[in-house]
């Protein structure tokens, strides 16, 4: 008879405690610091991290407007590093004692999306994304599949870690956009999604312009060399047509998730608009024959796809100007707090006047 293996624990720290502090998404409008049992290495190719930075993002702050999907009683966060401090019996790469960046979206690698190449369309994205349909990284620990988790060199430090999945889903629009040196380009929205591909633009495009309403964000723009137009103040389709010498752009990101149909008048015939902003509750209408007649392309894209290593070698290379992009590093305990600073009244659910770009939270 075949022997049966149990699946073994490698264990490298006591933990003190059998709970830990975690920040949990109750229901819209609800996040609430709780004890919760630390969880457990039950599967073979678990891994148990020691959380030890996590960032806050937009889609966090989202989800708690209730305009992103999201699952009742679950701790968020997606934007996290983590030291493994316990390993399951089937996990080979990972090693006790790993500091590792998270891809939170967990694909199954069976369905005909994962193997045609469309890893981020997979089926099972919708109920195993960390930090929104499983628990995640606001808490003092959590537990992730091996195949999620990716070593961080000496180079890049806890804070800057806990952007390589934000990088990551940046690369796959810059590896979809595919960028010229003499394009023009239009960033929409200068949030953290729209700073990170500001910078490429920078690094790479001829010229590059952003719009902002917040007054912040648009201090933060300035701060980084850009040229900046408040959309509330000024026309900004004339902005980019003088500033492209009648041209627009060739390239416009549409980084808000709520204005579209900004992005298709100033983008040039035979241009380029990429939806990257999410927001479920913005409806817009568009003139097909205007796509047509102007050839515009609109590129589809969703999260990263096998862009987590690329965005680590960025990092440790340094090819992104990062210093304005982090506003404060925070305790757990200030977290609910710091969605105020991030523009979400928390009491009324309304908008108000950001004070932060990113915020990320230390364990």
């Amino acid at each position: 008879m075949e022997k049966i293996l149990k699946p073994t624990v490698n264990v490298v720290h006591t933990l003190g405690s059998d709970t830990m502090r975690a920040l949990v998404f109750k229901d819209v409008g609800k996040l609430v610091l709780e004890q919760r049992p630390i969880p457990k290495v039950k599967n073979p190719d678990d891994v148990l991290l020691k959380i030890r930075n996590v960032g806050i993002c937009g889609s966090d702050v989202k989800i708690m407007e209730g305009k992103h999907h999201f699952k009742p009683d679950t701790v968020l966060g997606h934007e996290f590093v983590g030291e493994v401090i316990e390993i399951g019996s089937h996990v080979h790469y990972i090693k006790v004692g790993d500091r590792v960046s998270v891809d939170n979206n967990i694909r199954c690698g069976f369905c005909s999306f994962c193997r045609m190449g469309m890893s981020s369309q997979c089926v099972e994205i919708k109920f195993n994304a960390l930090g929104v349909m499983r628990d995640g990284g606001y808490a003092e620990y959590c537990l992730v599949p091996e195949k999620q988790c990716f070593t961080l060199p000496d180079e890049i430090d806890d804070v800057l870690g806990s952007q390589v999945e934000t990088l990551a889903t940046v690369v796959n629009g810059m590896n979809t956009l595919q960028m010229n040196p003499y394009d023009y380009v239009m960033v929409i929205g200068f949030g953290p999604i729209g700073y990170l591909f500001a910078q490429f633009a920078k690094n790479i495009a001829c010229k590059v312009a952003v719009t902002e309403i917040d007054p912040f964000r648009i201090s933060v723009a300035k701060q980084c060399g850009l040229e900046v137009w408040n959309p509330r103040e000024v026309d900004v389709v004339q902005k980019i047509t003088d500033f492209t010498y009648g041209r627009k752009a060739d390239i416009v990101v549409e980084a808000t998730g709520n204005d579209l149909a900004t992005a298709l008048k100033c983008v040039t015939p035979g241009g380029k608009v990429l939806p990257f902003g999410m927001d479920s509750s913005i409806t817009t209408s568009v003139v097909p024959n205007e796509i047509t007649r102007w050839a515009t392309k609109i590129l589809g894209l969703y999260l990263g796809q096998n862009t987590m290593v690329p965005s680590i070698r960025i990092f440790q290379e340094k090819r992104l100007n990062m210093e304005p992009f982090f506003t404060k590093v925070i305790s757990l305990e200030e977290g609910l707090q710091a969605f105020n600073d991030l523009g979400l009244d928390t009491e009324t659910l309304q908008h108000k006047p950001k004070s932060a770009m990113k915020i990320v939270m230390k364990m």
